[in-house]
């Protein structure tokens, strides 16, 4: 899923490259009532596309989704135990050593 991610964030990058570089025009800027400058369209857009990338990058830190996968899997393993766990013989036999060799041990 990690590598769907990063082939997903490199194929949208260079494609928001790529407009940018094709639009060459200018903008001009209006910072509120503050200010307004003319900038290159490219690096308007580029400046827009990195703000929007830390912003879904901080949202999905605060979210929590690291704990969220984090806790899927430690889900999934331990249905996996679980299942294993009942597969084990009955309580009154006899446990097995990893070689198939009955234990004599108290």
């Amino acid at each position: 899923m990690i590598y769907l991610k990063a082939a997903l964030f490199l194929v949208l990058a260079v494609l928001g490259i790529l407009f940018g570089v094709s639009n060459q025009g200018s903008a001009e800027v209006h910072i509120f009532w503050l200010a307004t400058r003319s900038y290159p369209l490219y690096l308007v857009l580029f400046a827009c596309f990195v703000a929007g990338t830390l912003t879904a990058i901080l949202f999905s830190v605060l979210s929590g989704s690291d704990r969220q996968d984090q806790e899927r899997r430690l889900n999934r393993r331990l249905d996996e135990l679980k299942e294993r766990v009942s597969r084990l013989p009955a309580q009154g036999a006899s446990p097995k050593r990893p070689d198939g060799i009955p234990d004599k041990t108290p």
